[in-house]
């Protein structure tokens, strides 16, 4: 187990030379800001946002294992059968390319648009060449078609009388030595079934779901966005 944060390697420890992509979130009107890591080595990817029960990403084989660090199990399934990822429930982005196009962390980046209601939220989406291109859409099953990385993300919503807001901002792309344990399951854990899950789209608006609900559960999503 290795707890967020965890990029930073102690005395001792075996390492791996990985790709390492610095996100700041900021929250408005609560004012706060943090910042995480997702670390890339070997073929795998993990963000250290989760922690007691997180994934590893195969990105070669195109698999997500789901560990849980409190029962000491993981199971393995391919990305299309990941929870709220299959079949005809897939989600749809709703994402429109505007055209517009800027230059973030030295990469070129295309504006993309998305609109339900009162919610809003900007993407600018690049290719970093360190950056596997399948790799948000494994992170985030929203966006599974999309290839590219969101360099800037902006997400706003009306809310009484103010506006929620949630920015994340890549601040750094770049090489650098992790611990070798956060990119592996401990071979003491025990591999499980997968359990059956109740997949739903995670765009269309649920059964008896107001169209204000689905812009909070949208905004709620992408404060969790990795």
């Amino acid at each position: 187990m290795t707890p967020p944060g965890a990029t930073t390697t102690r005395a001792g420890e075996p390492t791996v030379a990985a790709t390492v992509i610095t996100i700041r979130t900021t929250l408005q009107p609560q004012n706060k800001t943090f910042t995480h890591t997702i670390a890339i080595a070997n073929g795998h990817a993990r963000s250290d946002r989760e922690v007691d029960r997180w994934r590893l990403f195969d990105l070669d084989h195109n698999t997500i294992t789901y560990v849980d660090d409190l029962a000491k199990t993981y199971y393995t399934v391919p990305v299309d059968g990941a929870p709220a990822s299959a079949g005809p429930d897939r989600p749809k982005t709703g994402l429109q390319a505007t055209g517009q196009k800027r230059v973030v962390q030295g990469v070129e980046a295309t504006q993309f648009l998305m609109r339900m209601g009162g919610y809003q939220r900007e993407l600018w989406i690049g290719a970093p060449p360190d950056v596997p291109p399948q790799l948000w859409g494994m992170l985030d099953d929203t966006f599974a078609a999309v290839r590219g990385f969101p360099l800037i993300d902006h997400a706003e919503l009306p809310y009484g009388k103010s506006k929620l807001v949630v920015d994340h901002t890549v601040v750094s792309i770049d090489r650098r030595n992790v611990p070798q344990s956060l990119l592996n399951v401990s071979a003491d854990y025990r591999n499980v079934t997968a359990p059956d899950v109740n997949r739903q789209s995670a765009s269309s608006p649920r059964s008896g779901q107001s169209t204000r609900e689905e812009e909070l559960r949208l905004y709620e999503k992408v404060q969790k966005a990795p």
